[in-house]
């Protein structure tokens, strides 16, 4: 063996060992935060569509069909984050929430805000 390269064996192993490592963080960071991201953005569209065609709803009746949305797709909402408010000519539909982001080592909490509004007829 070539003494001047004996300071390089298994150099390589730990790069690979490392990388591996840096991921299955990564995948695993995809896989937890992807689900909830993608039932984040479902919500938002359902709060979309509830100002736009909610105007022969009731207030209550709105709040109570997102919380019942969001509890089906695993959301932490409840009646007190959403904020649902009527004028003359706007129906405006608001969320302030938090989901816990349960990572490997700790509890990201996303905090996300979400407001649509709608011309009444």
């Amino acid at each position: 063996m070539d003494h001047t390269r004996r300071g390089e064996i298994g150099g390589a192993g730990i790069k690979v060992i490392l990388s591996i490592v840096v991921l299955a963080l990564i995948g695993h960071t995809a896989y937890v935060f992807i689900p909830i991201y993608i039932a984040v953005y479902d919500f938002n569209s359902q709060m979309d569509r509830e100002a736009q065609y909610g105007a022969s709803k009731s207030n209550e009746a709105i709040v109570k069909a997102l919380v019942t949305y969001a509890a089906e797709r695993k959301l932490p909402i409840t009646k007190e984050d959403l904020k649902v408010a009527r004028s003359k000519s706007r129906l405006m539909v608001e969320a302030d929430y938090t989901v816990p982001v349960k990572m490997l080592f700790y509890t990201h909490n996303w905090q996300v805000h979400a407001e649509y509004s709608a011309v009444l007829f």
